[in-house]
């Protein structure tokens, strides 16, 4: 019989790229995983990996295998979940990963809720763009991805995901507090913006950039970064403008800027929630779901 950790080594460097990760991943030394590794080759009996240049990459045998492994991995879920019903309890470890205005706007609200109706629930979480979380998710290294529905073409969903819609959140174009715009009462076309520097994040970007060719021109987007106090705190400041789903409630959070009303149809997205199918058994992420749907309730 084929050694399961070695296959489960074999998938994590498909994933991942390097041996280092991937023994990193399953807290492995770099001996053992190469030693995992040649002790696989000779029970197939031909070569898994191969070096090319600095780096070591799978053969068509090793794809073969590792791909493999996504099913085993399946069957793990299910065992997990197995477990925990068997338990007649609803605890465990969930690890959830968020980007940043979900965690301010429903993380606090959402462990207040666990710890009172599930308190043998672990909650885990990492704050991430979506890219990562995703790629968390695809490792086993998240059991939940929280993400903002307009990345969902730009960095696709694998099979075997589950999406749920969580919220509708608004956008704001984000101005100073002594902009010409700020005490503008009807909603701000964006082609009236042209001119102006922009602030974007390296997600928020895509929107800023297709509202603006919309109408014609091209941001001139001076500062990025995926921090929104950060980029909260330049525009109070009057480094530039933005556009962010940053509502009253969030506001309070961050440094005064004026939100205003944009005049766009599709001045708003979906917060989805991404996790993988075989884990909707397990009560304890059963359980984290259900709470976060009674949070938009």
């Amino acid at each position: 019989m084929v050694d399961v950790g070695g296959l489960l080594l074999l998938h994590e460097l498909q994933i991942r790229g390097t041996l280092a990760q991937a023994a990193d991943a399953l807290y492995l030394s770099h001996s053992a995983a190469s030693h995992r590794l040649a002790v696989l080759e000779r029970e197939v009996g031909v070569p898994v990996a191969e070096r090319v240049g600095r780096r070591l990459q799978l053969t068509e045998t090793g794809h073969v295998l590792a791909s493999s492994v996504k099913r085993l991995k399946h069957e793990l879920d299910s065992i997990d979940a197995l477990i925990e019903q068997a338990q007649h309890t609803v605890a465990g470890r969930v690890r959830i990963g968020l980007f940043q205005t979900a965690a301010l706007r429903m993380f606090p609200q959402l462990l207040d809720d666990l710890g009172t109706r599930y308190p043998e629930i672990r909650l885990e979480s990492s704050q991430m763009l979506a890219a990562s979380a995703l790629a968390a998710l695809a490792t086993g290294d998240l059991d939940v991805a929280i993400m903002p529905s307009y990345l969902r073409e730009s960095v696709g969903l694998a099979p075997g995901l589950h999406v749920e819609d969580l919220y509708t959140d608004s956008l704001y174009l984000m101005l100073p507090v002594d902009h010409e715009l700020a005490d503008r009462d009807d909603p701000i076309e964006i082609a009236e913006l042209s001119s102006e520097k922009w602030i974007a994040g390296e997600t928020i970007n895509l929107l800023i950039s297709a509202y603006c060719r919309e109408a014609g021109f091209e941001p001139d987007v001076i500062h990025r970064s995926s921090d929104y106090t950060l980029m909260t705190t330049l525009v109070s400041n009057g480094y530039g403008i933005s556009i962010l789903p940053v509502n009253a409630k969030l506001a309070a959070f961050l440094p005064p800027v004026a939100l205003k009303q944009l005049n766009l149809a599709s001045a708003h997205y979906t917060v989805l929630a991404v996790l993988r199918e075989s884990s909707l058994s397990r009560p304890a992420v059963a359980a984290v779901m259900d709470a976060m749907r009674h949070l938009h309730a």
